[in-house]
């Protein structure tokens, strides 16, 4: 039988800050159009191109997150689990059957993809006619962050007791890696910047070890600052 118990156990710093990225900003973003929409404010032609030009970019983080998710780390939690299945050693009260394959998950990206597609569609017409449009990207954007949030939700509740317990901190390390290694690299330094934006001191701690925290997120986030200030305002 495996024993994992002495086992160090995988850092989830970096799933856990992508997810609090994911969620708090489709909130802020559906609540910004949703303010829009309802109180038809005027919005300029340089505002609208910046907010829509966010949800894009936001977009392919969300895309780039769901779609290394199924191509490198399901993989890897489903052979954790197959081989503790094997050897006797899975957790009594996990679902097994609902991890081994992990297809309700899967399931849920695919469920999102054509959401975040009417997102990315309305984003680009309000962009050029924000009066006509603010009501659809409202709309979109509120769609999109239902459906993200029950889903980030699940997978914390029914994946990470998971990955804690069968899978080698070793093998969800060189996933991370392979994952950041796939990030776009014409969208890398927003994506950086924007997660590091909901990082706390903790996590900039482990995520950049060394002492070099606070130089490289001061670095880092000036790529992204400015674009946020446009769409949200200073005091986001």
């Amino acid at each position: 039988m495996t024993n994992r118990t002495l086992a160090p156990a995988p850092d989830l710093t970096g799933i856990r800050l992508a997810h609090r990225a994911l969620t708090g900003d489709i909130e802020r973003l559906a609540a910004l159009a949703d303010g829009i929409a309802e109180s038809g404010r005027p919005v300029s032609g340089a505002w609208a191109r910046s907010i829509a030009a966010y949800v894009h970019r936001y977009n392919v983080g969300v895309r780039h997150h769901h779609e290394n998710e199924d191509a490198i780390l399901w993989p890897v939690i489903a052979a954790a689990v197959e081989q503790a299945l094997t050897d006797g050693s899975f957790v009594e009260g996990l679902s097994a059957e609902g991890v081994a394959d992990l297809a309700s998950l899967t399931e849920d990206h695919t469920a999102l993809d054509p959401l975040q597609d009417a997102c990315d569609w309305a984003a680009t017409l309000f962009g050029e006619d924000p009066a006509r449009h603010a009501r659809r990207l409202a709309d979109a954007l509120d769609a999109q962050r239902v459906a993200l949030v029950e889903h980030i939700a699940a997978e914390e509740r029914e994946l990470f007791p998971v990955i804690t317990r069968h899978v080698s901190a070793a093998a969800y390390a060189a996933a991370e890696a392979r994952i950041r290694a796939a990030t776009p690299l014409e969208h890398a330094p927003w994506l950086r910047a924007w997660l590091l934006s909901f990082a706390t001191v903790d996590d900039l701690r482990v995520l950049t070890p060394g002492g070099t925290a606070s130089a490289l997120a001061d670095t880092v986030f000036r790529v992204y600052a400015e674009h946020e200030v446009e769409v949200f305002g200073p005091t986001s």
